[in-house]
């Protein structure tokens, strides 16, 4: 009798994770970008008669807009797509800083360079990088840490 493997669950995620592949973002942009160029760019209002293909109303920005033709959904997707990827990096930025003030942070390196502690500044420094990788686990960090620890102990007594 053949003892039956369970399938691993996926791994839960915390935090922001980010944007996994950009290019769906951008063909939402374009999809976004289409529907605003025919449906507000293109409105039978900004035209005389109702006719899109039709004269601009008088000083109608957005009829004007519409006549520049094929090129200004990309120009909107661009914008669209840059506008939804500045929030990504910001939120990105916001995960990325640790549970240590930054200023805290800057006094606790220059005492331990006035004590030319550099061993340790170096390891305030990389444990400040541990904090901030939100995607790792917290015994998976240490582990890192811990090996990075040794390594530059055994680069320090050479």
């Amino acid at each position: 009798m053949a003892a039956t493997q369970k399938p691993a669950q996926k791994k839960q995620s915390t935090g922001f994770q980010g944007v996994r592949n950009a290019v769906w973002i951008i063909a939402a942009m374009f999809i976004v970008a289409v529907c605003i160029f025919k449906f507000v760019l293109g409105n039978p209002d900004n035209f005389v008669g109702g006719d899109p293909e039709g004269e601009v109303l008088n000083g109608n920005m957005l009829g004007t807009i519409y006549k520049g033709g094929i090129v200004v959904p990309v120009l909107i997707t661009l914008m669209l797509t840059v506008l939804c990827l500045s929030v990504e990096r910001y939120l990105a930025q916001r995960t990325a800083f640790g549970k240590m003030a930054t200023t805290k942070f800057v006094v606790a390196i220059k005492a331990a360079l006035a004590k030319n502690d550099f061993v340790e500044a170096k390891n305030l420094r990389r444990w400040r990088e541990h904090r901030a990788s939100r995607r790792l686990r917290k015994s998976l960090r240490f582990s890192r840490l811990m090996r990075r620890l040794y390594s530059w102990k055994c680069q320090l007594f050479r």
